[in-house]
């Protein structure tokens, strides 16, 4: 780049879209992972769900710090938009394709998880400092 030109920040939207689909993307992989490892025994079928609630944390933050480093917001709100995206898009799937599903139950916790995971990438999710020059 030469002198003069700037480059142009993402639109805010692409910067939470890409922190949406990071998030799904990790908590997909993940429950992957997770259904290898109970079916090879590595894993006990009574620690799936606290397993599973761990993996949509960790995906959310996953999603939300990329989200909050990047946005032109603040951290805090980009971090919580970003898990407000994931758990509309896990409440979506889970309407549209399971019956029965109880949100007072571990459906709720799944969306709690969720949106901790944010409010931690939220608040941990700093921009990076530049280093001083030293005379």
């Amino acid at each position: 780049m030469g002198k003069g030109k700037r480059q142009q920040a993402a639109a805010p939207w692409a910067v939470f879209l890409q922190g949406g689909l990071l998030a799904l993307g990790v908590y997909l992989l993940g429950l992957l992972l997770l259904a290898l490892l109970l079916v090879k025994g590595t894993l006990p079928e009574g620690s799936a769900f606290p397993a599973v609630a761990v993996l949509c944390a960790a995906a959310v933050f996953c999603g939300g710090i990329t989200a909050a480093r990047r946005s032109p917001w603040g951290t805090l709100p980009a971090g919580l938009l970003c898990a407000a995206l994931f758990a509309v898009v896990l409440a979506a799937v889970g309407t549209a394709f399971w019956q029965g599903i109880t949100w007072t139950g571990r459906g709720g916790i799944l969306l709690l998880c969720a949106l901790g995971g944010g409010v931690l990438a939220g608040l941990l999710g700093g921009r990076k400092r530049k280093k001083r020059k030293r005379k």
